[in-house]
């Protein structure tokens, strides 16, 4: 589907939140910029984000259809998407009927998109009864988390981004 039209939307990478807009260009391919009207990040992207299209378009080692194992024995094997399902949405339900809902939880990515975390989020929260969910966004900053109390004796920026254009020296 090719689309002239521009989303705003929020980059995935880090807790930052900077404005991205994404489009598809002739060749049906994902372009990303940075949002010049965002207020955090005032159209600039780091590596991460100003690369996100190439993640985005390279399908190589993406999944693209539901596959199972009927046992541990078995092959992983092609099945619909209806099969897939309802294969996931029993064990689910045998879970948490036999354990409680406390019983499972989910470790989602740190690339998903905000609106993606919202229906994890209500899927896990408000579908299965469960607080179990966690992204690696937490275990991939705690780095950063570490270096700034150790630094500035706070886990947060220690400044406006607008300060960093400002300064003589930073």
């Amino acid at each position: 589907m090719i689309s002239s039209k521009k989303i705003k939307t929020t980059c995935s990478y880090c807790g930052v939140g900077c404005g991205i807009v994404a489009s598809v260009n002739q060749q049906d391919k994902v372009l990303v910029e940075g949002d010049k009207d965002h207020p955090v990040n005032g159209g600039m992207l780091c590596s991460k984000g100003m690369n996100l299209h190439y993640v985005v378009n390279d399908t190589s080692d993406r999944i693209l259809y539901p596959e199972m194992r009927w046992s541990k024995s078995h092959h992983l094997e092609r099945v619909s998407w209806d099969d897939a399902l309802d294969r996931a949405a029993g064990v689910f339900k045998s879970l948490i009927q036999k354990h409680g809902p406390d019983s499972v939880g989910f470790y989602v990515s740190g690339q998903c998109l905000t609106e993606e975390y919202y229906i994890a989020n209500k899927l896990v929260k408000g579908f299965l009864g469960t607080n179990n969910i966690d992204t690696n966004s937490r275990l991939c900053m705690s780095s950063a988390v570490v270096a700034h109390k150790k630094t500035f004796g706070e886990d947060s920026v220690p400044i406006s981004y607008d300060d960093i254009e400002l300064a003589d020296v930073f």
